[in-house]
């Protein structure tokens, strides 16, 4: 049985002359950078303290098109200090 993995290095940073959050994508195995679509996402992240997981739901906007992924504790937490930026810290 053979499984194929795809890694890539997501670089992010802001950019203030012009206000906006660069994103670079390159993959591990050639370096070469992977090029996205233009598109808008909607990330809601919950807990669930009784079965103590949480679940991140993404949404593409333009298609409606959905999906879960589920973590054990932690997955809000690595978001919100690896991802998103010190001034968007509101709790889900």
């Amino acid at each position: 049985m053979s499984k194929s993995v795809l890694s890539i290095i997501m670089k992010c940073w802001y950019d203030p002359q012009t206000n906006t959050t660069r994103l670079q994508l390159v993959r591990t195995d050639t370096a070469e950078t992977v090029y996205l679509d233009n598109g808008s996402f909607l990330l809601r992240i919950t807990e669930d303290d009784v079965a103590r997981t949480e679940r991140c739901f993404i949404r593409h906007i333009a298609s409606g098109r959905e999906v879960y992924v589920q973590s054990g504790p932690g997955l809000q937490a690595f978001i919100q200090s690896y991802l998103l930026s010190s001034g968007n810290t509101s709790q889900t």
